[in-house]
């Protein structure tokens, strides 16, 4: 099965690279001059000339689109095709133009039966980048409008070079708009002024529709998908990681074979996951195998974070590699005490906030807002982030989620005078038999003690209510390689990162903060990735995705830190 996939991927690479070379070409040769002969059919040449430039500019930034599989990407490239293959009949002055015509029905053809494999969505994206993109798009339209014009001028005219470039944009510019007197002598004649004024607002009206549409599709398909979502994540949701299904940074794949949902991100050519694939136990393993064949289809290579023990067999079978890739801290509230030895530290930290005044409450946004309490949660978010060193952490962390707190549990510190200090919010899994701390966040006038607060106040609230159990999440890296355990390359390589990049993200302090709360047991995490060879590629995916500034804000902290201790100790 494995060698079919590659063959497949092969050709479709081909074609691609084919389609680009005719791409190039068409653009090309929409600048080349044309024969005196030509001259007799001036206007509809550069009406092809026009239509083929915007054709084969879409076409050329769609190739990369196409080779990430994008479902999008395909239909742009049929539409392009199709109407390249009627404008030869719209627009026959070619001689050679029964040979386009077999390229572009030989490429429709062979698109068209590899169309499964291009399954991919599009990255969400925001109105800002959509209104981007309208302002690019519609700035190449009037510039292709011009420079059309320009050339029939050109020709027009018995003294080419008297003809300046930028006035022929002007009164182009001043055509579309209604602003030009197109009558006057000396102007190309009312054919092809109304074929420039037609065809260039078509091309504005699908690039507003092109740029708006996934914004749309996600305002209106989201919620759907979201409840849908919801749904299989509260029944199935075993991995503390599940709740994170529902962020906007998530593109969700649902199981055509059972009830399940995928929650990943696409980076290059690298799909990575956070968590285990989400559905019933005797159905993972095939929901698992159809999204990595969903992934070799659409040539992606594939990785999951932060996989959990239940199922590691069902990956090995399947053909991933693992590897250990941290520690999870986790507490059975039902038996959780800070009584004795083990839990001075934790009763010390917790008796300082309660002497400083703090309370602890939990906000219920569901059931009443509060501006005030969402107002300082916000400040506290702020300060926060102003303070740290690398960019915000994203896809395997969540987001507080006031603007829809669904399941979310907030619990939040404040003194007599109802000022908030601090702040945890919990999210549900394994069917709202446990929840994982998924933000702490406090102030930097907080009083010491303020976290263990609020997470030992919380835990009496879940115990109450017959919670079972309570997670900090992954402490990644930590614990790699234990005394007496074999370890591979890998291993080590993992264990070189948590030992000697700490400033780069803190690994050591992390887990350190996790073990000052004596967490009952520590349950090991694992990465899996298909194929068995990790390349350089899924390495950066993985950082990538969780860091939108990418490597080098690591790096620029790792040198922050290297440069600080050496100005200290000179």
């Amino acid at each position: 099965m494995d060698k079919i996939y590659k063959k497949r991927i092969l050709a479709e690479n081909i074609l691609i690279i084919l389609l680009g070379g005719l791409a190039l070409t068409t653009l090309a040769a929409s600048f080349f001059p044309e024969t005196r002969i030509s001259v007799l059919v001036m206007h509809v040449l550069e009406m092809k000339k026009m239509s083929a430039r915007v054709f084969a500019v879409i076409l050329l930034i769609d190739l990369y689109n196409l080779y990430e599989r994008k479902k999008m990407a395909w239909n742009i490239a049929i539409i392009l095709l199709v109407l390249n293959f009627l404008q030869h009949f719209y627009f026959p002055v070619h001689f050679a133009i029964h040979r386009i015509v077999l390229f572009d029905m030989a490429g429709l053809i062979l698109l068209m039966w590899f169309r499964t494999d291009f399954c991919c969505q599009s990255e969400k994206r925001s109105v800002k980048r959509a209104l981007l993109m309208i302002i690019i798009a519609i700035g190449g339209v009037f510039f292709n409008a011009g420079i059309s014009y320009h050339f029939v001028k050109e020709q027009l005219s018995g003294t080419p070079n008297r003809v300046i470039l930028l006035e022929s944009i002007q009164e182009a510019f001043g055509i579309l708009f209604g602003t030009t007197n197109s009558n006057a002598p000396g102007f190309p004649n009312i054919k092809f002024e109304n074929f420039m004024f037609w065809f260039s607002w078509i091309c504005i009206f699908f690039a507003l529709i092109y740029s708006l549409l996934p914004w749309i599709e996600r305002r209106l398909w989201t919620e759907n998908a979201m409840q849908r979502a919801r749904k299989i994540v509260l029944q199935h949701g075993q991995n503390p990681a599940s709740y994170l299904t529902l962020e906007n940074d998530k593109l969700l794949y649902f199981s055509k074979c059972a009830e399940g949902v995928v929650p990943y991100g696409v980076v290059g050519s690298t799909v990575i996951v956070n968590g285990d694939p989400i559905c019933a136990p005797e159905v993972f393993g095939n929901v698992l195998d159809e999204f990595r064949k969903f992934c070799q289809k659409s040539n992606h290579k594939l990785v999951f974070l932060s996989i959990t023990d239940r199922y590691l067999e069902e990956y090995k079978k399947l053909g991933f590699g693992t590897v250990k890739c941290g520690e999870e801290a986790v507490f059975d509230v039902q038996n959780y005490s800070i009584a004795g030895k083990k839990g001075a530290k934790m009763r010390m930290n917790i008796n300082h906030a309660t002497k400083a005044g703090l309370e602890v409450h939990e906000y219920r946004p569901l059931e009443k807002r509060n501006p005030a309490i969402e107002r300082a949660m916000n400040e506290i978010t702020h300060e926060w982030l102003s303070g740290k060193k690398s960019g915000l952490l994203t896809f395997t962390m969540g987001t507080v989620g006031l603007e829809h707190p669904m399941d979310r549990r907030y619990f939040y510190a404040c003194d007599q005078q109802g000022h908030i200090y601090g702040y945890n919010v919990y999210c549900p899994y394994d069917g709202k038999n446990g929840y994982m701390a998924d933000i702490t966040r406090r102030s930097h006038d907080a009083p010491g003690g303020i976290t263990e607060k609020i997470m030992y106040e919380a835990f009496l609230a879940f115990k109450e209510e017959g919670v079972q159990k309570v997670s900090l999440g992954i402490a990644p890296l930590a614990n790699i390689i234990r005394e007496g355990e074999k370890a591979g390359s890998l291993e080590h390589l993992l264990n070189f990162v948590y030992e000697h990049l700490n400033a780069c993200y803190g690994f050591k302090n992390l887990y350190k903060a996790k073990e000052n709360y004596s967490p009952t047991e520590w349950v090991s995490g694992y990465y899996a990735w298909f194929p068995t060879i990790l390349v350089p590629s899924m390495f950066y995916a993985m950082v990538r995705i969780q860091n939108k500034l990418g490597i080098w804000d690591f790096i620029k902290s790792l040198l922050l830190e290297k440069f600080g201790r050496d100005r200290k100790s000179s």
